[in-house]
């Protein structure tokens, strides 16, 4: 597994886990949220992705990469077998375990808070006018697709990187690299995945595709020569 490929990761799940954080303390403490989450903590928690994703993987890189008949390992020589055991399931549990947890407590609870609003909401809707009804119901529409785009996001993320992670520990327990390929080429899809997870749900980004295929239609007729 490269290094490049582990510190994007490790990057990824960081900036995922603080919009998950974000978005748990807007839905469940709006309150709380609106008075104490100021802009300057999302550009440190944006820094901090890039940094401790840097941290994490290229110090223990750097002093156990070899190269062996020409191919780069990286995390292959250590210099005792505990400090490697003790790396690898740390970075399992920091970088999965922790991760999984998180999203299942945080957008589980949004889940629940955002079904009571909406109950609440249809209780309140017999007796509002038909132009609030329409608006309640699109607000409640964007949220629970948000809701959904960020639960499909944090679970594809689960679903191709819990292999990788396992096939890393076991190689460095003493096993075969059996599905070495399979499971880095899942862990790589999930990057190829993100923007049409993105494109698929989410109205804003919809959007802004629709506007730049339009633009570069134009661009491509305008040097063509060709009336549009």
């Amino acid at each position: 597994m490269s290094v490049g490929l582990i510190k994007w990761m490790t990057q990824s799940i960081i900036n995922l886990m603080a919009v998950t954080v974000e978005r748990y303390l807007k839905v469940v403490h709006p309150f709380w949220s609106k008075k104490y989450l100021k802009r300057w903590m999302i550009h440190v928690t944006t820094v901090f992705a890039w940094v401790g994703g840097i941290l994490t993987c290229v110090p223990a890189a750097f002093v156990t990469t070899t190269v062996q008949d020409g191919i780069c390992l990286p995390y292959f020589v250590w210099e005792r077998k505990e400090i490697m055991v003790t790396y690898v399931f740390w970075c399992f549990v920091f970088l999965c375990v922790i991760p999984a947890m998180l999203f299942v407590y945080c957008y589980g609870r949004i889940a629940l808070v955002v079904r009571r609003q909406a109950r609440v909401m249809a209780a309140h809707n017999v007796q509002a006018s038909a132009q609030t009804n329409a608006a309640q119901m699109e607000s409640k529409r964007v949220k629970w697709n948000i809701l959904k785009t960020m639960m499909i996001v944090s679970g594809a993320m689960v679903i191709c990187w819990f292999p990788v992670h396992i096939l890393f520990i076991l190689i460095h327990l003493g096993y075969e690299r059996y599905g070495f390929n399979a499971t880095v080429s899942l862990a790589y899809l999930y990057i190829c995945m993100n923007p049409f997870i993105y494109a698929i749900k989410h109205d804003g980004v919809k959007q802004t595709l629709a506007g730049l295929m339009v633009r570069f239609r134009r661009a491509v007729v305008t040097n063509s020569g060709v009336d549009p």
